[in-house]
């Protein structure tokens, strides 16, 4: 992965973003940090169901220590808030966020620090899952050093409308593309919209890598999202010409360039087409949106050639969604003892189980958590178990390539054929 072009942008960023301001409890903040107040940047947004769990973590913390929490949203733009707040001497000591394109930079360009000693030092190590961990390691690999520390998974399955099939004469979830398409074809016969997903965004980015490693291995995926050569790849190419067919194939809605991941839930939740890619962090909307989906929804695994490389639908599923990044500031003697109460706290039996139970939290943290569960699609996704293989996840690999990648994919749901694509992927690879 190349980290020194994700420096360049971060440092650009933090030129051009207003300072960060902190919001939650009271507190100077930044370098001037008072000695009984920890500062926190979160990406879990005010008036959701984890940030709820969040409050309630914070607030016992600071029962329990009298150690105030000043935090505030880090929302869509946290990694442009945070490198701001750095580049001004204002750094919070504690960041709340996915391993996702920028902060998969911060190593690199001074933000935050490796916690391998750490995890060490605060008994953690043998507290959170060995694979969870790898994933927060630079390149993924055993030998790089820890970015941060795992908390937040998720399991991305495909949701299936039984009911929607049904009508359409489908009576089995599709299991290779001949099969979806055909049942993609008779849902459009009874005027049922098919498969929705966001393609002008990050979720049809998803669900495109999906179907173009059907023919990859893990190997080979992952070397062409991190350098690019996608064209010359002919595993790869043989995917995208897959995509192009499912696409011209009718199996994506109609205008399907043109829809978000919002209007994927939304149109799914109300029943307005049959199948759709969610990952976990949907299952509390999908029950709140009262329209009981969950009654009607099988999850499983995306539909795979014959002939490709899976011997069963896939899904994705990982430990990069959210973890705990410390800054340089956090790191410093005076204040990584707070950072380490803190997070201390996060892991929790008690903190854990909340979040698992409210919050519907695939864990990474070793315990029997699992019987915590109780939303019958975490229940369900939980127990996919061996019925499908996991795909490469890009995230990790593509790093800071992410927009350029969703603009050529968005691109690719509108048309064009399989060297375009290509071509275009490799352009947008950096």
């Amino acid at each position: 992965m190349n980290h020194s072009r994700t420096r360049t942008a971060a440092l650009v960023a933090a030129v051009a973003v207003p300072a960060l301001v902190f919001t939650g409890c009271a507190g100077s903040g930044g370098s001037e940090a008072a000695s009984d107040t920890i500062s926190v940047v979160t990406r879990w947004a005010s008036g959701s169901t984890e940030a709820e769990i969040q409050q309630r973590v914070f607030d016992k913390f600071t029962e329990d220590t009298g150690i105030k929490v000043e935090f505030t949203d880090g929302l869509e733009e946290i990694d442009d808030q945070v490198e701001t707040a750095v580049a001004a001497g204002k750094a919070p000591d504690l960041v709340i966020v996915n391993l996702y394109d920028k902060t998969l930079g911060w190593l690199d360009a001074g933000v935050t620090v490796p916690l391998d000693d750490q995890i060490e030092e605060w008994g953690l190590a043998d507290r959170i899952q060995e694979s969870a961990l790898d994933e927060w390691r630079v390149g993924s690999v055993p030998s790089g050093e820890l970015q941060g520390l795992p908390y937040s998974g998720f399991s991305w399955p495909i949701w299936y409308n039984t009911d929607l099939l049904a009508q359409a004469g489908v009576t089995e979830v599709p299991e290779t593309t001949d099969d979806l398409i055909a049942a993609s074809t008779a849902l459009r016969a009874a005027g049922i919209p098919p498969l929705i997903v966001g393609g002008n965004d990050w979720s049809g980015q998803k669900l495109f890598y999906q179907i173009i490693q059907s023919y990859a291995d893990a190997d080979a995926t992952k070397k062409v999202m991190s350098e690019g050569g996608y064209c010359e790849s002919d595993d790869i190419m043989k995917g995208i010409d897959l995509f192009t067919q499912l696409r011209d194939a009718g199996v994506f809605v109609d205008d399907v360039a043109g829809y978000t991941a919002d209007d994927m839930y939304a149109t799914y939740f109300a029943e307005k087409a049959a199948i759709m890619p969610a990952a976990s962090w949907e299952f509390a909307p999908a029950l709140e949106a009262g329209t009981d989906i969950q009654d009607v929804t099988q999850l499983g695994g995306l539909a795979i050639p014959a002939d490709g490389t899976f011997t069963q639908p896939t899904a994705y599923q990982g430990f990069t969604g959210v973890g705990f990044m410390v800054t340089k500031q956090g790191a410093e003697s005076d204040r990584v003892d707070l950072v380490r109460q803190l997070i201390e706290a996060f892991y929790s039996d008690d903190a854990v189980a909340d979040f698992v139970t409210n919050g519907n939290n695939v864990t990474p943290v070793i315990g029997d958590f699992a019987d915590k569960a109780e939303n019958p699609l975490l229940k369900a996704a939980l127990d996919l178990g061996d019925t499908v293989d996991y795909a490469v996840l890009p995230d990790v690999w593509i790093g800071s390539s992410s927009d350029p990648l969703i603009q050529v994919i968005t691109k690719a749901y509108g048309g064009g054929d399989a060297q375009e694509i290509c071509a275009g992927l490799d352009q947008a690879t950096l």
